[in-house]
């Protein structure tokens, strides 16, 4: 958990992806490489984002991908980093 908070307060309490001030709600914990790919809890590893950037990450369905995309309104330069993320989470990328 130190690590966590230790990121949130790096982070400023913003989201890694969009640059906006999380709310206490919607903060999530992000592992850069999966705890089910054998990814760890150290710091190099989290990243703290939104909740609707944190499921766009992880969404397979076609539906999901573009009901965040709408949601989000991802720059071209967002879309870069989140495919990075889903790159390192074996899932492919998603259209700029």
């Amino acid at each position: 958990m130190d690590n966590r908070v230790s990121l949130y307060v790096a982070q400023k309490g913003k989201c890694a992806i969009t640059g906006e001030i999380l709310e206490i709600n919607k903060i999530c914990c992000h592992h850069k490489i999966p705890k089910a790919l054998d990814g760890k809890d150290n710091y190099n590893n989290l990243i703290v984002i939104h909740e609707n950037v944190h499921t766009l990450i992880h969404a397979e369905s076609t539906v999901i991908i573009q009901k965040y995309i709408n949601r989000i309104k991802p720059t071209s330069k967002q879309i870069t980093k989140i495919n990075k993320l889903r790159k390192m989470a074996n899932k492919k990328a998603i259209a700029n």
